[in-house]
């Protein structure tokens, strides 16, 4: 291990940040993605810092594969955006460019100035990139050409030994982005991480808040955690927490007032959580021969049916093997998980698969009887003259 060092404003060296070594991470070039190690040496030659930061390195450091690998550099968007041909810049105040490479989507971001909180916009230095993020163990940075891992705030022994420390104060880490509840909860349950009571506190007292995050955010979090291979666990630890109703309050309310429903929907989860594996292989066949975007969607559409199908295959809503049946399923599975907003082609493909794993077709066409047409021109038959009457 060695230690990073930086002068204070009395010239005098401090400690910045403590740098492991592959020996003592563990983390090997073969569990990198070869696209994402090449976008960090192209931006290493311009001279430009670069790094694979967040979620992608506590996965690692944990010995699992990663989904995405998400970049952070000190090279601006629009430098970044010249230097990638498959690159573009999106966001209004966040700007973040998007590369496509191996047919992924990588995320890279500039270092951003904690000046202004953890929302602030205003690009700054690595320390300070660091101090703006949520939990320590978020705030990993690996160079995957040296495999050397930057640590600034302990997040490594952290990860380590299992447990959630926030790196901004706890009056203000839910209130300058309250997903971060959502996230605190997913990564306690799913990882197996300690909750502190301090943190908790802070989650019960500012859980209220998610009443504003937008619909698309709500949707985005929610679809992660069915996928997260964790759901029943947590979603029982958003009950526990009560803030499931943030995210389907028709889900809550029906869980709350049918105690059957609620044994139904989570045994359901159950059997999606066994599923990860077999989902995971599906997306990864598609991606290869979609180019990243068929697998994807497939699974969207195979999480959801999971989801309804305790609500669909319920006494109140049984399927029939008609078209209007299914037209009033799919309005009725709509309006039961609002606010979130799945696409419309996915709630679709995933009611269809209720219908189809219930041995219904809803949508295959009846057979219509072809009938015969006369010719215009066809000429009568003859008449055998046995039988024919003569006329004088």
């Amino acid at each position: 291990m060695f230690i990073r060092y930086s002068r204070d404003k009395k010239g005098n060296l401090v400690e910045k940040a403590l740098v492991y070594t592959e020996l003592e991470h563990g983390i090997h070039k073969s569990m990198i993605d070869p696209d994402a190690l090449r976008i960090v040496e192209r931006l290493k030659a311009e001279g430009h810092q670069a790094y694979i930061v967040g979620g992608a390195v506590r996965d690692l450091v944990q010995g699992k594969s990663p989904k995405d690998f998400d970049l952070v550099t000190d090279a601006l968007p629009n430098k970044i955006k010249r230097l990638f041909r498959n690159a573009r810049v999106i966001g209004r105040r966040f700007r973040l460019v998007h590369i496509m490479a191996g047919g992924q989507l990588f995320e890279v971001s500039t270092f951003r100035s904690n000046k202004n909180g953890s929302v602030g916009n205003e690009f700054g230095s690595m320390d300070e990139d660091a101090l703006r993020r949520d939990f320590t163990f978020n705030a990993l940075y690996l160079d995957p050409t040296d495999l050397s891992l930057v640590d600034f705030v302990g997040g490594y022994k952290d990860l380590r030994a299992k447990k959630i420390k926030p790196i901004i104060p706890l009056g203000l880490i839910f209130k300058e982005d309250p997903v971060r509840i959502v996230r605190c909860i997913k990564y306690g349950v799913s990882a197996g991480f300690l909750i502190p009571f301090s943190l908790k506190r802070a989650i019960r007292r500012d859980s209220r808040l998610l009443a504003d995050v937008s619909p698309s955010r709500m949707t985005e979090e929610f679809f992660k955690i069915l996928a997260s291979g964790k759901a029943e666990d947590v979603f029982r630890a958003l009950v526990e927490f009560r803030i499931l109703h943030y995210f389907v309050p028709s889900v809550w309310a029906r869980m709350r007032e049918d105690i059957a429903y609620a044994n139904r929907l989570f045994a359901d989860l159950n059997s999606l959580d066994k599923q990860k594996l077999e989902l995971e292989n599906t997306i990864a066949e598609n991606e290869s021969a979609n180019q990243g975007q068929g697998g994807k969607s497939r699974t969207l559409s195979v999480i959801l049916s999971y989801f309804l199908k305790s609500f669909l295959l319920s006494d109140a809503l049984s399927v029939e093997d008609s078209g209007e049946k299914f037209r009033e399923s799919l309005l009725a599975a709509r309006a039961f998980i609002q606010p979130l907003n799945p696409p419309r082609v996915d709630l679709e493909a995933a009611v269809l698969m209720i219908y189809r794993n219930s041995g219904l077709s809803p949508l295959q066409k009846p057979k219509r009887i072809r009938q015969r047409k006369e010719h215009k021109n066809k000429k009568p038959a003859p008449v055998d003259s046995a039988d024919s009457t003569q006329l004088i």
